[in-house]
């Protein structure tokens, strides 16, 4: 199975973490809310978030997600990098897949050094 886009392989990732694991903010919907806070341009404050999610209808207070980030386990991204990781093993068998996380301040500066190396 190949993704035609990203939103497919979010959907991969997402689609076997438990909706009922916890009462409040279930893990699903918890990475759900991290993944739209990282990928949506859109947004620049968790607090745009949550009025772009509570206005779109998913019903979750700004609150709750933050006990959840003091709480939460943060093993599940982890399940979710090595998930990624097996997908990309699977499907491309003859590349040796190398992941490698950065902080988001990395791409405007990269972007930035590529314009004035005159790649872009």
């Amino acid at each position: 199975m190949k993704f035609n886009s990203f939103a497919g392989m979010v959907k991969f990732l997402l689609k076997d973490l438990p909706t009922y694991d916890y009462p409040v903010l279930n893990s699903r919907l918890f990475c759900f809310i991290w993944f739209t806070a990282i990928l949506d341009k859109g947004i620049n404050s968790l607090r745009d978030l949550f009025y772009q999610l509570n206005h779109g209808g998913t019903r979750v207070d700004l609150s709750t997600f933050s006990k959840a980030n003091k709480t939460r386990d943060p093993q599940i991204f982890m399940r979710l990098y090595h998930k990624l990781l097996r997908y990309i093993e699977q499907a491309y068998p003859e590349k040796k897949p190398v992941l490698c996380p950065f902080d988001a301040t990395v791409i405007p500066l990269m972007s930035k050094l590529f314009w004035l190396q005159g790649y872009l």
